[in-house]
């Protein structure tokens, strides 16, 4: 008689998913995620907003100019010219002057429908216009209600962001230089908060301001600070925070590797991010902040 061969069977686990509460919280993480996508839009609005690093600064430096001289709000003119799809070579400070002198005397965006009744008298047109301008109220937050960093005293300045720098390594200068006398007080743009304050390498004795806008306002090789400021205080536009020197690029201490003067940074958070910041050209808000404080040299 052959043997008898047994096989083993082995029966399968079923895992069933318990349907009481599996649902129930796939719908809180669904809810939650809805949430988080309406506080953002609540945050941002119904529009996405322009951040600093999507438009030109040789641009915005001309707009903040044509404003300056025509009395009509930049963010009219480029709205105009973002609702035409103007290419970037085709915007210029004359098409600017030339879309300034159909909106002289307005002071609401309610008004553009007349105002630009004999430029383009199209209502789709008109309200691209009027949706690009609260694209860029964000950009109008960091542009409006803000004072030169330098006391009203000597200095000098250029358009030096992006230029190649060695020590540290290869890189590009991310902020503007204002050459001025040592000591010179330094004076916070705007209102917001002490983030950062003490020695860096590249910077010496640097303070960071969290503007109210959002902005990081970064002020680098100063001689001391302000008696009794620390991080965490809170500062009004205007305040004196530091003085100018020629501190950095070293060890703790180390001056006089170059001349007096105040690096002056602007660093914008990353979109839909708290972490990482990119630096932003700092210069056409530099030369529109000098001139309403009556600076310009």
């Amino acid at each position: 008689m052959p043997a008898v061969r047994y096989r083993m069977v082995t029966r399968r686990r079923r895992y069933r998913i318990n349907g009481r509460r599996f649902y129930p919280l796939l719908a809180l993480f669904i809810i939650f995620v809805i949430l988080a996508i309406l506080n953002k839009v609540q945050q941002k609005g119904l529009y996405a907003n322009y951040s600093l690093a999507e438009v030109d600064p040789q641009h915005l430096e001309m707009y903040f100019d044509v404003e300056a001289a025509q009395g009509v709000p930049w963010y009219y003119l480029m709205a105009i010219d973002k609702a035409e799809d103007i290419s970037a070579e085709e915007i210029s400070p004359g098409r600017g002057e030339q879309l300034a002198l159909h909106l002289r005397g307005i002071t609401s965006p309610k008004e553009l429908g007349e105002k630009l009744k004999e430029y383009n008298n199209d209502p789709n047109f008109i309200k691209r216009v009027e949706y690009e301008i609260k694209r860029l109220q964000y950009i109008n937050e960091v542009y409006e209600d803000k004072v030169f960093p330098v006391a009203q005293v000597d200095y000098t300045y250029s358009n030096d962001f992006g230029n190649s720098r060695t020590y540290g390594g290869d890189r590009h200068h991310e902020g503007i230089d204002i050459m001025c006398e040592m000591g010179t007080p330094l004076l916070a743009v705007c209102d917001g908060v002490v983030e950062k304050k003490g020695w860096l390498e590249l910077g010496g004795w640097r303070i960071g301001i969290r503007g109210d806008d959002g902005i990081y306002y970064y002020y680098a090789h100063l001689s001391r600070y302000e008696d009794g400021l620390e991080e965490g205080d809170r500062v009004k536009k205007g305040q004196v925070i530091g003085y100018a020197g020629d501190s950095g690029y070293g060890e703790e201490g180390t001056t006089g590797q170059f001349a007096p003067h105040l690096h002056f940074g602007m660093y914008e958070r990353d979109s839909w991010s708290s972490a990482g910041e990119k630096a932003i050209n700092p210069y056409p808000f530099l030369k529109a902040w000098e001139r309403r404080s009556g600076q310009a040299n």
